[in-house]
């Protein structure tokens, strides 16, 4: 086990490592994206990586206080279901109903990667690849669809 002070201290170097390797890429329109804080225009929807001891996830995470715009974008995703599925690596896992570590309940989609570790350094390499292969996938699927959703906030 790791002191509170070294787990900190892994996530920084993970998460910073990570970084570098996004710098490096380009958006789908060979463009400089902020991967690490990707904005979706709609403030409530997030994309967010995450990687623990048991895995790594690229969240969609539908994060609205009203229930009823939170199922209807969740509903807009579940249109693009097959498109998602076809583009992603890992089967997709579709939560209408989360409950989110800040305590409220979101909708989740997510693609996961079991079997690695954030706190064994020999998986960086894996869990980084992973990461960066989803998310430019899910940007792509946003250069392409993302204006369905945005034309839903309004």
């Amino acid at each position: 086990m790791y002191s509170k002070e070294e787990e900190k201290e892994i996530k920084l170097q993970f998460w910073g490592s990570l970084n570098s390797k996004f710098e490096a890429t380009k958006g789908v329109h060979g463009n400089k994206v902020a991967w690490m804080s990707f904005n979706t225009k709609i403030k409530s929807l997030f994309f967010r990586m995450e990687a623990d001891r048991e895995g790594a996830r690229l969240c969609i995470d539908i994060q609205f206080l009203d229930e009823s715009m939170r199922e209807l974008f969740y509903e807009q995703f579940t249109e693009f279901e097959n498109i998602l599925q076809e583009r992603f690596s890992n089967n997709l896992v579709w939560l209408p109903k989360f409950e989110h570590t800040n305590g409220r309940t979101i909708a989740r989609i997510y693609s996961e990667r079991r079997g690695i570790n954030m706190y064994n350094r020999d998986d960086w390499d894996e869990i980084h690849k992973f990461l960066l292969s989803e998310f430019v996938k899910l940007e792509a699927f946003w250069a392409e669809f993302g204006e369905v959703f945005w034309n839903l906030k309004n």
